[in-house]
């Protein structure tokens, strides 16, 4: 039960703010103590079973019903799900389906789709800032499957969700080999414990993924940290806590509460909200204010099933004025222009369910917007508006005095009309006009292109008079418009007009144009406006440039192709805007060849005022650019999908509770786009008041996982609407890929990564894409949670130092940002609850002057050291507004080993080390460390260290080997990363750290005595053969470590420490010979699943017994595999001196007993001999059945009897 807090009543205004991408999002209204008007929609990926969906459709109303009463009494009986829409495809066929024109899929609230980012698991597309509520949930298909035997867990798997989406808190647990959210993390007396948040032990074991022994030193240092899981047992719990962490098992049943909470985890929601439980947060959340506990409640939703076609609002608009040619004012002509209207509307009529609207105009504009259109026939369902559409179109009636009209007035009033619909299947603005309008200067064109296109506003312009009109064919180009002219009215002229209207509402209506670039700069005779654009394989054709200019003055704009060749296009007749005589803007416009080469072009734009007088010294310009779809067969064009967090329950940013995140992401090729460059141009009455880069780094708050979401925060100063202009662009220099991004690797929802698509070239610009009020700004405060804070600190010691404990620690900038110090103390309660009062470490090493949003800091910092006691670090940072935040916290174990402090030097590759001892009460041998630059050194081994990217080395043997180093090209300073093992023993716990200048792989087998050459390439990735002679107990007292150092020129230069300090971030890759670099360039070679089993269904292995289900595979928001149970009973795990598979022959079993107290060592083991990155610790490389026993958990996936679902 989380503690909620009663507030005073808080008044609510609902705000029915039109947003350029559609309505905003009141959909969700807590109604006393049920949420009501939730839509859950299924997504048109998704094809309709045989069965027509009812047993899918039942399954999700069981599992929502499940959901309302867990949320019910995991909120200490508060708040419940009362009323749910569920929404099906259009091209779903229901007999007892409602239609609807009002939702769609775009705006639900849970999303039932075929996704594959994130496989067989429900996520949340969360807003990344504590307390704000998030955009909506996906929910895959698979989440469904046995239903019946995993309701309970499966709810919880969605209550957890729920929580994020609508209070704003995160997960509790970390994930494998995430080296920001880690599943192990390395406790402050030096042992390695699980992620999770708790409020008693959870008794459980160690397990691999295979079923085998975990390797556990005697240190309580887990070593193959990826291949390991915690398996908490099916009987004896007592933990009630926590849903966002281990959901699953029987007795959670709460959100983390005040008191309960372990504050020092690395998971999100420790990370990000300044260590409060997720029960804290949510009592702050207005949804729980005066909301009083009802215990009798009946939890069960209602439901409602719903459908809507997507069909387009058919939107028409007849000029009255008369006629340009005389010829179309007789009757007859009249007469054939409402026959081909009528037939129109028949033609429509054949889906009852499309909005129709009709409107007229002539030649009267007062000015403002929506002013000159005049609405006879608001947009309603034609199937009951059909005959009053038809009257209207019998007593049409042209003037035979008003001689001209305004088109940019009619499609700027009709714009503005149909934005709402964008999302709800677009619009038809059908104009109907004649030549030689005069038009006045109340929007410029390519602006009020631009509009149509981001709105899903086809237009579609019916012409007659003396001459082809020049602004509607040019207009019509630039917004993917249709335009058709006939100089006398004739009846077969509207039947190809009619049959595209027909076409779109039976296929709905598809983007087909996208802007590449659109920006505004000045321009002067001294200086021109030079630039770039990028064409991509999904467009090419009706690529055109168009400058709005003054009309003074000569400008001259030169493309250069991706081949460096100038092209030469005619000039297109200069022209007004609008072909306005009096307009002051004057259009030049181009259109190139169909096919456009892809890849980078360039422009430059030259003015030239040696034949003007009156011209502006530096006159404002606005270039754009915009392409169509290649072919019809070329890729759908990206989606894009923008969203501001709104405060809930309200339509607007309410300043006083938290600032605007701003998101986008673009949907391509069933996943989001990656390896984007994108800003977001926060204006406000047309003056830009902050350019805001949008990360996807995983790394910057707010945004929380690299996943193609591309986000940012805005600390607006002032109350008003606001409006956004978006910027995309990919970046060859971006990032590609990352940890857990492979296809051949386990894609765990969601960690810090998730797959991405990629789109070469690709470029897009939305200006004006959305749009959202801001109210309450006062003072400029905000609460702590609210700031922009670290969200990435990552840390490693270096060593003890004449009574200083030295260490080194990253992170990147955050937004906002105007200063930042290191703090610290022994008191870790004291850097959470009163940071500003702590100590400031000294900088050693580096600087953090650096405020840029993004920059990467690298330091290393010293304090004073108390023997036998952690310290503890945080990164203060100070907003624009002087208002302070801290990251999370990182430590450093109690003993960390003497090691004289060298300032690492910036012209190595490596840096340089000095002798260092270790010594440890629970070993017998004694390591040093010393540069060497000979060819002999005893034969070692390597595992990670916690230390960021650090290298552990582990002495196995006294033999020799000689080293040689070669160098071909320059190299990076990744530090020295290790991906296979050799043997160790229980007694050997002493290990050393190595920093080389490159990311090495070393592998071992059986020899005698070999040559290790070591070479570095561009990709800055080492791979290092080690021989050994034999596998033997350590008993050397001293050792060299090999340095790396060549004459190329560093890019950056990294240190190694000791193997005693210990983050609380990147313990994943602690120990472990199997553990890849986070470098791009390391290289993973491809490893495949099991045999029937993709790799998003191998998941996350542990076990237990849950419902008389046999857990076979499971962790908190992972992937869980249920066996049903041989035997009778409710079943147990095995004892503790049995592992229940016979993994290790003849070993004990490397069970522990609780989630975060050390685990028991385990004895000497063997590495495989098989090549270091065969397996990278992310899947199994093979799963052999176990033998089954009555109350033995066995780890085996056979198809009979083993089933399936999502945590």
């Amino acid at each position: 039960m989380v503690n909620m807090k009663i507030f005073p009543s808080r008044v609510v205004i609902l705000s029915m703010l039109m947003l350029f991408i559609g309505k905003a999002n009141l959909t969700i209204v807590l109604d006393q103590n049920g949420y009501t008007n939730i839509v859950v929609a299924i997504s048109e990926n998704v094809p309709q079973p045989a069965d027509g969906g009812t047993a899918l459709i039942n399954d999700l109303k069981a599992l929502l019903t499940e959901t309302s009463a867990i949320l019910f009494q995991a909120t200490g009986n508060r708040v419940y799900l009362k009323n749910i829409d569920i929404l099906l495809p259009p091209a779903w066929t229901s007999s007892t389906a409602l239609l609807t024109s009002k939702l769609s899929y775009q705006l639900a609230d849970i999303r039932l789709t075929n996704e594959p980012a994130s496989g067989s698991l429900p996520y949340t597309l969360h807003s990344g800032k504590c307390g704000v509520n998030g955009n909506f949930i996906t929910l895959p298909p698979e989440y469904l499957e046995d239903i019946a035997d995993n309701l309970k867990v499966q709810a919880k798997g969605l209550v957890q969700q729920w929580a994020q989406f609508r209070y704003g808190v995160f997960e509790e647990h970390g994930y494998p080999n995430d080296k920001l959210l880690p599943y192990f993390y390395r406790h402050p007396n030096g042992y390695d414990a699980v992620t999770s948040s708790n409020d008693t032990e959870i008794k459980g074991s160690l397990a691999t993924l295979s079923g085998g022994n975990c390797v556990v030193n005697a240190n309580g240092i887990i070593s193959d940290q990826g291949n390991c899981r915690f398996v908490p047992t099916a009987t004896e719990q007592t933990a009630t806590t926590s849903l966002m962490s281990f959901h699953w098992l029987d007795t959670v049943i709460k959100f983390s509460e005040v008191g309960k909470h372990d504050r020092r985890p690395p998971h999100r929601q420790n990370r990000l909200c300044n260590s409060k439980s997720s029960g804290e947060v949510m009592a702050n959340s207005p949804d729980f204010n005066n909301v009083i506990p009802n215990p009798n409640q009946n939890t069960a939703p209602v439901f409602r099933l719903l459908k809507n076609l997507m069909l387009p609002v058919v939107y028409v608009a007849m000029d009255t004025s008369s006629p340009a040619n005389p010829n179309n004012t007789n009757q007859q002509a009249q007469n054939l222009l409402k026959r081909g209207v009528r037939n129109l509307f028949y033609t429509v009529s054949i889906y009852p369910e499309t909005l129709a609207a009709y409107s007229t105009f002539e030649n009267i504009d007062s000015g403002p917007e929506g002013s000159y259109l005049k609405e006879e026939l608001p947009p309603r369902r034609i199937g009951d508006e059909y005959d009053n559409l038809i009257s209207k179109i019998d007593n049409f009636v042209v003037s035979q005095t008003v001689l001209s009209r305004d088109v940019s007035a009619v499609i700027r009033d009709g714009e503005a009309r149909l934005r709402q619909y964008k999302d709800t299947g677009g619009s038809i603005l059908y104009l109907v006009t004649s030549t030689d309008s005069v038009t006045n200067d109340t929007v410029i064109e390519t602006d009020l292109a631009e509009r149509l296109m981001q709105n899903n506003i086809k237009l579609i312009v019916v012409e007659t008079g003396l001459g082809t009109g020049k602004s509607l064919p040019r207009f019509s180009v630039l917004s993917q418009g249709s335009y058709y002219f006939i100089p006398t009215w004739d009846t077969p002229f509207f039947t190809p007009i009619n049959n595209e209207v027909d076409a779109i509402c039976r296929n709905g209506l598809k983007t087909q144009r996208r802007i590449i670039t659109s920006r505004k700069n000045s321009i002067t005779t001294s200086m021109p406006w030079s630039g770039s654009f990028s064409i991509d394989e999904t467009v090419g054709t009706n690529t055109t440039v168009a400058l709005s200019l003054p009309k003074e003055g000569i400008f001259t704009i030169t493309l250069t192709n991706p081949n460096g060749d100038v092209v030469n296009l005619p000039n297109e007749p200069e022209v007004t805007n609008w072909n306005y005589p009096d307009s002051t803007v004057r259009v030049i416009w181009k259109k190139l060849a169909d096919d456009t080469v892809k890849g980078r072009w360039s422009y430059q734009v030259v003015y030239d005022t040696t034949s003007c007088s009156a011209c502006q010294p530096q006159p404002e310009i606005h270039l754009q650019i915009g392409s169509s779809i290649r072919s019809a067969t070329s890729p759908a064009l990206p989606k894009f999908q923008p969203w501001v967090s709104l405060t809930t329950s309200s339509g607007f940013v309410d300043l006083s509770e938290h600032p605007a995140v701003i998101q986008t992401r673009f949907e391509y090729a069933n996943n989001n786009l990656g390896g984007l460059i994108v800003t977001a141009e926060i204006v406000l009455n047309s003056i830009v008041k902050a350019s805001i880069p949008l990360f996807d780094t995983g790394l910057i708050d707010p945004d929380i996982s690299k996943d193609g979401i591309y986000s940012g925060t805005f600390y607006p100063d002032a109350n008003g609407n606001y409006k956004v202009n978006f910027y995309a662009v990919h970046s060859a220099s971006a990032k590609e890929g990352g940890r857990l991004l492979s296809p051949d690797q386990n894609s765990y929802c969601c960690g810090s990564s998730l797959p991405t698509s990629t789109l070469n070239y690709f470029q897009f610009t939305a200006r004006e894409a959305i749009a959202f009020e801001v109210r309450n700004v006062g003072t400029g405060t905000f609460p702590q949670d609210y700031l922009p804070m670290v969200s990435d600190i990552r840390a490693s010691t270096y060593g003890i130092d004449q009574n200083l404990v030295y260490a080194e620690l990253k992170w990147s900038v955050p937004s906002n940002t105007i200063s930042q110090v290191v703090r610290y103390s022994e008191n870790y309660e004291q850097l959470l609850d009163s940071f500003e009062g702590a100590s400031q470490a000294t900088v050693v090493y580096g600087s953090i002057t650096e405020i840029e949003a993004g920059t990467a800091i690298a330091v290393y910092v010293s304090t004073p050291y108390t023997k036998g006691k952690s310290v503890y670090f945080v990164v203060e940072t100070t907003a624009k507004n002087n208002q302070k935040t801290r990251s999370h916290i990182v430590w450093s174990e109690a003993n960390p080993p003497e090691y004289p402090f060298t300032t690492p030097s910036p012209t190595t590759e490596a840096a340089s080390t000095t002798p260092q001892t270790s010594t440890s009460s629970t070993t017998s041998a004694t390591t040093s460390i010393t540069e060497v630059t000979s060819t002999s050194a005893p034969i070692i081994t390597s595992t990670m260290d916690s230390s960021i990217g650090m290298s552990t080395t582990e002495i196995s043997t006294t033999s020799d080997v000689s080293v040689s180093v070669t160098s071909s090209s320059p190299t990076s300073t990744d530090p020295l990363t290790s991906t296979s093992d050799t043997s160790s023993t229980a007694s050997t716990a002493s290990s050393t750290t190595a920093s080389t200048a490159s990311t090495s792989t070393i592998s071992s087998s059986t020899s005698a005595s070999t040559t290790t050459t070591i070479s570095t390439t561009t990709a800055s990735t080492t791979t290092a053969s080690t021989t050994t002679a034999s596998t033997t107990t350590a008993s050397t007292t001293t050792t060299p470590i090999t340095t790396i150092s060549t004459s190329s020129p560093p890019t950056s230069t990294e240190s190694t420490a000791s193997t005693a300090f210990s983050t609380t971030d990147s313990t994943s890759e602690s120990s472990s010979p199997t553990e890849e670099t986070t470098d791009s360039t390391s290289i993973i070679p491809p490893t495949e699943p099991p045999s029937g089993l993709t790799p998003a269904e191998i998941g996350y292995i542990v076990g237990g017994v849950v419902g008389g289900l046999v857990v076979i595979g499971a962790i908190t928001g992972g992937i869980m595999f249920y066996k049903k149970k041989h035997g009778e009973g409710g079943g147990s795990l095995p004892p503790s001196t049995s592992n229940g598979r016979n993994g290790a022959s003849g070993a004990p079993s490397e069970r522990a007993e609780y989630s975060n107290t050390p685990y028991p060592p385990s004895t000497s083991y063997k590495s495989s001999t098989t090549p270091a990155n065969a397996n990278n610790g992310r899947q199994v490389e093979r799963v052999e059945p176990a033998v089954q026993y009555d109350d033995n958990v066995g780890i085996t996936f056979e198809d009979d009897d083993t089933c399936m679902t999502a945590m």
